[in-house]
């Protein structure tokens, strides 16, 4: 069974917390109806998503949820991929001491071994998952003010090529 591979995108994918546009990064004003907003993504990512998509299933786990296809995908150079649907946020427990997002993670990934990328994860979230996921997974903090690299490229590859 082919790992997925959870994709959020403020943080791992758009910098927000960056001082300045870091290299290789894109500014883009995004405008739908009213809502408009700024994003940092460098086109390189899309290249290497790409190519982590012969191993892996891409999903988008952001609360973008559609708006990734929509707006932030194209950029990129990324096709359609599958969205998780979030629980209105009035519904989300704010009882735990990690990402709001972690328990609706392990349920959507059901039995499937998973990489999440995200910037909220910490060591709470690890331990939820080792305790409420059997399959295979990683989750793997992206620095909000720095995005993606080539380490964590790298970090992905090798942890897929280790659960073949």
């Amino acid at each position: 069974m082919r790992p997925l591979l959870l994709l959020d995108i403020d943080g791992p994918l758009n910098p927000y917390r960056a001082k300045q546009i870091p290299p290789g990064y894109v500014h883009h004003e995004i405008v739908e109806e009213e809502k408009a907003w700024v994003v940092l993504l460098n086109p390189q990512h899309g290249v290497e998503l790409n190519a982590l998509a012969d191993t892996f299933d891409l999903v988008w786990a952001t609360s973008w949820e559609h708006g990734a296809n929509r707006l932030l995908g194209p950029l990129l150079g990324l096709p359609q991929l599958p969205v998780i649907m979030w629980p209105s946020r009035e519904s989300v427990s704010r009882t735990r001491r990690g990402s709001w997002k972690t328990p609706y993670v392990a349920e959507w990934a059901a039995d499937r071994p998973f990489a999440w990328v995200d910037d909220e994860v910490n060591r709470y979230d690890r331990l939820y998952l080792d305790n409420a996921h059997p399959a295979p997974h990683l989750a793997h903090r992206v620095e909000p003010h720095r995005g993606l690299l080539a380490d964590d490229f790298a970090v992905l590859r090798t942890w897929a090529q280790s659960t073949a």
